[in-house]
Order: C-alpha cells, then sequence, then structure tokens
C-alpha cells in the first residue's frame, strides 16, 4: 500500500506540472518532489507523530526540497514547491466537511471544517518554514563577504 501512495504522489505531481505547463526538464523532479512529500508524511505517523505535525514536516521538506531543486535547476522554485504538496492537500476531508453541511450534520461539518483548516494551515507553515530557512542560510553565507561602508 505504502508503494502504491508513492507512484500514485509521483504521478500526480507530474500531472500537476504537465497540467500547468512547466518546462519539460523539470517534470521529473516536479514528480520527485511530490513523492518525497508523501512519503515523509506516510512515515512520521508509524513514528508517533500526529497528522498535523507530519503536514508541517512534509510540508517543510517539500518546501526546503524545492528551494534546492530551483537551485540546481535554475527555474522558480514555485514548480516544485506547488507540485510537491498536492498530495498532501486534505481534498477528501473538504468533501467530507461539506457534505455534513448539506446533510444538516452542523456539529460534524464544523469539526472537520476546523480539522481542514489546520492542516492547510500546517501546510502554509511548512512552506514558509522551508523558504525562511534557505534564505536566513542564504544570509549568513554572504554576511561574511559584505563589505562595511563607512
Amino acid at each position: 500500500m505504502f508503494f502504491q501512495g508513492l507512484a500514485l504522489s509521483f504521478v500526480s505531481s507530474m500531472a500537476w506540472c504537465v497540467l500547468f505547463n512547466v518546462p519539460v526538464r523539470t517534470i521529473f523532479a516536479g514528480g520527485l518532489a511530490g513523492m518525497v512529500g508523501f512519503c515523509v508524511y506516510s512515515l512520521l505517523p508509524s513514528l508517533g507523530a500526529e497528522v498535523l505535525l507530519s503536514t508541517f514536516a512534509s510540508a517543510a521538506i517539500v518546501s526546503l526540497l524545492s528551494q534546492f531543486l530551483s537551485i540546481l535547476l535554475r527555474v522558480p522554485s514555485t514548480n516544485f514547491s506547488v507540485a510537491g504538496i498536492i498530495p498532501l492537500v486534505p481534498g477528501s476531508l473538504a468533501y467530507k466537511s461539506m457534505l455534513a453541511f448539506v446533510n444538516n450534520n452542523y456539529v460534524e461539518g464544523i469539526t472537520l471544517a476546523t480539522k481542514t483548516l489546520m492542516v492547510a494551515g500546517a501546510i502554509a507553515s511548512g512552506l514558509i518554514f522551508g523558504i525562511s530557512v534557505v534564505t536566513i542560510w542564504k544570509g549568513a553565507r554572504y554576511a561574511g563577504k559584505r563589505t562595511q561602508r563607512d
């Protein structure tokens, strides 16, 4: 089941890249970012992590990977980061939330909508964390090379 999920996340991330006209030379790397994100997301709960922590960690790993792939392949990191989080998007949770509201089960709908928003927030926080780490690393690396003006 795990390997099937890896394959499906790879294919779905690559399909997103094809759908949104990402350069052909970066399609495989976009699929790799999605597969790595799903792998982290799937393995952390077996180590005892909650869903929000595993979502945050996988989004942060995808963000870091997309930053390094963008430097390596000289394309914007958005090509990889958005493709990498496609397998993490809580689509079924949002669908169940809307279905609960349609069926007049408002308490369950609010509960599921809250969980959906928390997972979406964890994805956004993970992406911002990864970008911040790379930005701080670049700033610290070039801080010694700057000359001081008198």
